[in-house]
């Protein structure tokens, strides 16, 4: 069976369905000979088909949320089945990569930085450049 070229409501919700859950686009696509090619795909992308882009960033956010709780799963597997740490740490920080780049407001470490205080001590001051005064011969 030939893979689509046009897109539908149904594909682009089996898409963002089963990215939310944490598949990767191109196992996606590589399962199922009714979805179109990952090209295809990333095209309605960019070019944002039919609200498509939305979509498909939503779907992504959610996978990082997905990836946040095998990084869990991993850690009690550790605990309670006694699988191999080292190996276990490896694939929980590609979770973690994972998750900090698909929802990066709830996975990736933070630094606030606070450019004013309570008592007005650090104000902003205005510089004044004078021009220098040539020196005498």
């Amino acid at each position: 069976m030939a893979r689509p070229t046009k897109y539908t409501p149904e594909i682009d919700e089996t898409i963002c369905a089963r990215l939310a859950g944490g598949e990767s686009l191109r196992s996606i696509c590589a399962s199922d000979d009714t979805l179109p090619d990952v090209s295809t795909i990333l095209r309605w992308v960019v070019s944002d088909r039919e609200g498509f882009c939305e979509h498909y960033m939503i779907a992504r956010e959610a996978a990082g949320y997905a990836h946040a709780d095998r990084q869990v799963d991993l850690a009690n597997l550790c605990a309670e089945e006694g699988i191999d740490p080292p190996s276990a740490r490896v694939d929980m920080q590609g979770y973690q990569w994972a998750a900090e780049r698909m929802a990066p407001k709830k996975h990736s470490a933070r630094q606030e930085i606070d450019h004013s205080n309570s008592d007005g001590t650090l104000r902003p001051t205005t510089v004044r450049l004078v021009a220098a005064k040539p020196k005498d011969e």
